[in-house]
């Protein structure tokens, strides 16, 4: 939880270094849904992550957006999601493929919502929107590539 609350500074701060130009992809997010699939799946160590998201996204929520809540509503049904459908697949299937998946629709759904509630359809917005689901890519692949290689430590 401590390098997802790191990523959270980081996301924070390239935000404003980036603010204008891009939106910044959800690497807090995106940190959650590994730290859901790399841990042991215990009900304490789920709800700990559950409220982990919604104080990262209430945060968000009250350094960058108009309508607290939303971020955290986000995060916390990520999580959820992430949870179920985790723990309802076969351990066989549990691996980077199902990450990278579960993780790029997570990144894509979040980025969407944002859009959709505080974009105002331009072309600026949709080049921000598409840098940011581009720029989420690298994070996603590195992501599965961690787990990939640490696989036998962590609980598939």
């Amino acid at each position: 939880m401590i390098a997802a609350a790191v990523v959270w500074l980081l996301q924070d701060l390239s935000q404003a270094l980036a603010m204008g130009i891009m939106l910044v992809p959800e690497f807090f997010l995106l940190m959650l849904v590994y730290g859901i699939v790399s841990s042991p799946i215990r009900q304490e160590r789920i709800s700990l992550w559950i409220w982990f998201a919604f104080a990262g996204g209430i945060l968000w929520d009250f350094r960058w957006a108009a309508s607290p809540g939303m971020s955290s509503l986000i995060n916390v049904g990520t999580v959820i999601a992430v949870y179920a459908l985790w723990n309802r697949t076969p351990l066989a299937g549990r691996g980077a493929f199902l990450l990278a998946v579960i993780g790029g629709a997570a990144h894509f759904i979040s980025g969407m919502i944002h859009y959709l509630a505080w974009a105002t359809p331009s072309h600026a917005a949709v080049r921000m929107f598409i840098i940011q689901q581009l720029l989420g890519v690298p994070a996603l692949a590195l992501m599965c590539l961690i787990y990939a290689f640490r696989k036998t430590n962590v609980h598939v």
